[in-house]
């Protein structure tokens, strides 16, 4: 298995959470924050919709303008997100991901200098690691505790084991 296979199937992994999660949240908790300023959990929907692909399309894409561009696309179309949209938007980010890391090589993904979001240069594979892989992990699991915080009954098992 190469190297891009283990980070795609790691993220397809946290989708797979992440829609099944979404899957057992009621509608009136749509609307639940745990703290002024913080997200709503359809908020925190949207955001999960969006933050990864954004990332991998940065790395692939090298002007800052359209980078620049790209983040106002996803994150609008982000934001215009309805709640029961929420596991085809999945799909659909794991589909660009793909599509985009498509005619990347693992050669590449040990080698090429991208830049992050904060301006800190990393090699593209540790990059996806940091950012992509990360971002839905960490967001899944504020997600999970929103849940668990609002009463459901779920376990640690909900939050990191694939099942259909």
């Amino acid at each position: 298995m190469t190297h891009k296979q283990q980070i795609l199937n790691t993220l397809q992994k946290e989708t797979a959470i992440c829609k099944r999660l979404f899957s057992m949240i009621p509608v009136e908790m749509y609307s639940y924050s745990p703290y002024t300023g913080m997200r709503t959990t359809l908020e925190l929907l949207q955001y999960l919709s969006w933050n990864a692909v954004s990332c991998v399309e940065n790395f692939v894409e090298t002007d800052p303008e359209k980078q620049k561009g790209n983040y106002i696309r996803n994150r609008d179309h982000g934001i215009s997100m309805k709640a029961e949209e929420f596991p085809e938007r999945m799909d659909e980010q794991m589909l660009r991901i793909n599509s985009l890391l498509q005619n990347i090589t693992d050669d590449e993904l040990l080698s090429r200098e991208v830049t992050l979001p904060w301006n800190e240069p990393m090699i593209l594979g540790q990059a996806l690691i940091e950012t992509a892989v990360k971002w839905l992990a960490g967001y899944k699991m504020q997600l999970f505790l929103y849940m668990k915080i609002n009463g459901m009954d779920i376990d640690t098992g909900d939050c990191w084991i694939a099942s259909e």
